[in-house]
């Protein structure tokens, strides 16, 4: 997932700007390319029924389903904004789009709401961003939408630009728990940028839900109950269910493995013709599903329906129990304890209630342009709490071996200063021997 990074759905304390603008929080003017960490503690937004800015990729799309959509007026971006993911492409040949069209402008800058795409599990918003300042650049700073009772749906923060005297055309994925209910109207209170100003007071767009366009597509649950164990570690594939935005797929973990299973390289779904169902970088792509499970979001198949399906993954990330964690000597600003060689601590400032931390890591080539997450919650020797503001991770070479990775955290009690910093690993690139294909259909 080769997403930027960047703020996350929790609000950023007002005094971390400060401290940012002091160097605290400075990111690394690293010469070839910066990502910011959006997808960071993303279980958490997704159960709390937060947004997520996608970026889309057009990669492919059905020729049977440009036909279908690209008549309808307005509809033509929208099929370039669904190009890559077939089961959206479905979804919207089965009359699932809905049209908006509503906007509000702020200073000669307008947001229009053209389209929602929903079902019982994930909602899509497709919207336009221009403006005629001629000489500025535009931003869309932050949405937040609320229901009719003003109760808060969802957050996304963005950090897409429109330059002078254009339009951007983009979609914003919605996720929430399969139990909540899709209000019958939603408004979105949108944050506009101007010359990295933010502008108020926020617009308000106000927009309507059809129920209709998506109840009768009832979700589709395939049991399969498969156990997996590769290199020793084992895992029992679960079920499958099936939306018409994407297929879940639900994992569990055994506890008992001497190994810690972060996640899978290129995991997807194979039909018995060979066509892959995959995640396609947009929106979320995992969720935790209590103790030692996970649930991974991919392609849709519901309109689809393969006859065959086999579930596979290239490799599995996976390190040992007792290398989990990441230890650091708060004094000497030195790493005590670390996975391996491959990752040292460059830099650690510590501002009054500010923790920024600077990672080198080497990977293998096989690993260069993929960037991960190491981690985002820590504790100290004080049991005081952080609250992780943001992340970012870059390359300091064109080959992408040696990735650095920046961290800021804001401390929230005052139990004193500590002197060793612990966080747990959520990622790191290393793998298990062997790769698996199970057939799931």
């Amino acid at each position: 997932m080769e997403k930027t990074e960047g703020q996350t759905g929790t609000q950023v304390p007002p005094q971390i700007e400060h401290y940012i603008r002091s160097g605290i929080a400075q990111a690394k003017s690293l010469r070839h390319r910066q990502r910011r960490s959006r997808l960071v503690q993303l279980s958490s937004w997704v159960a709390a029924g937060c947004l997520l800015l996608a970026f889309v990729f057009s990669v492919r799309l059905s020729p049977a389903v440009a036909a279908y959509v690209s008549h309808i007026p307005g509809m033509e971006k929208l099929v370039e904004l669904i190009r890559e993911d077939k089961g959206l492409q479905r979804a919207a040949e089965h009359e699932m789009v809905q049209d908006v069209s509503t906007s509000g402008s702020l200073e000669g800058i307008t947001f229009k709401i053209d389209q929602v795409l929903t079902d019982q599990k994930r909602m899509l918003l497709f919207y336009t961003l221009k403006h005629e300042r001629t000489g500025h650049k535009v931003g869309l700073r932050k949405l937040e939408l609320f229901d009719a009772s003003g109760k808060e749906y969802g957050a996304s923060w963005s950090s897409m630009d429109v330059e002078a005297s254009a339009e951007e055309k983009n979609r914003i994925d919605i996720f929430r728990p399969e139990s909540s209910e899709v209000p019958d109207t939603l408004t979105a209170k949108v944050t506009l940028d101007l010359d990295g100003a933010e502008l108020n007071p926020p617009l308000a767009i106000t927009f309507s839900i059809d129920h209709s366009k998506y109840t009768t597509f009832e979700k589709k649950v395939v049991p399969v109950g498969k156990k997996v164990t590769v290199d020793g570690q084992t895992f029992t594939i679960e079920q499958m269910t099936v939306f018409p935005t994407q297929t879940e797929v639900s994992i569990r973990f055994d506890p008992g493995n001497s190994k810690h299973i972060f996640g899978f390289d290129d995991l997807r779904l194979v039909d018995e013709n060979g066509q892959t169902y995959a995640f396609w970088g947009n929106g979320v792509p995992t969720r935790d599903n209590g103790e030692n499970g996970k649930v991974y979001n991919l392609e849709s198949i519901y309109f689809l329906e393969p006859q065959k399906l086999f579930l596979k993954a290239n490799g599995i990330r996976a390190l040992d129990r007792d290398k989990l964690q990441v230890v650091i000597d708060a004094k000497t600003q030195k790493l005590v304890k670390a996975p391996d060689a491959r990752l040292k601590l460059t830099a650690l400032r510590q501002v009054d209630d500010v923790v920024g931390m600077d990672w080198e890591l080497e990977v293998e080539e096989a690993d260069a342009h993929r960037f991960i997450h190491l981690g985002s919650d820590i504790t100290d020797n004080q049991a005081n709490k952080y609250d992780y503001v943001q992340g970012s991770s870059s390359s300091r070479d064109p080959e992408e071996r040696f990735q650095t990775y920046s961290l800021l955290y804001k401390r929230l009690t005052k139990n004193g200063a500590p002197d060793s910093y612990t966080f747990t690993l959520t990622d790191y690139p290393v793998r298990l021997q062997g790769a698996f294909t199970v057939q799931v259909k």
